[in-house]
């Protein structure tokens, strides 16, 4: 399958593959608001190019993008494979962020 990965613009690619990612954006939302204690931000994004072309992003407490450090676990959950793996990298996580 396609890889996505966290960029600037959040993650962006054909609206036709993005629906288990936004899905797992709403839980890497709720893991950074509690990591934080503070409201986080999720936005879907339109693109003035193809119709087809979207994206997902997080917006931190401040109002700016995702932490930098917090890229690779998105691009982890984004990518798991399977629910069991999906399962891990949330566990392995949860670990890791002190949560």
């Amino acid at each position: 399958g396609v890889k996505v990965s966290y960029g600037t613009a959040g993650f962006r690619e054909d609206a036709s593959i993005l629906s288990s990612t936004v899905y797992r954006v709403g839980i890497l939302a709720a893991l950074r608001s509690l990591k934080t204690q503070s409201v986080i931000g999720v936005m879907i994004t339109a693109s003035h190019n193809k119709v087809s072309d979207n994206g997902v992003k997080i917006a931190d407490p401040s109002g700016g993008m995702l932490s930098q450090d917090w890229e690779p676990f998105a691009d982890e959950l984004a990518n798991a494979p399977s629910p069991q793996q999906l399962l891990q990298v949330l566990d392995s996580s949860l670990q890791c962020f002190s949560l």
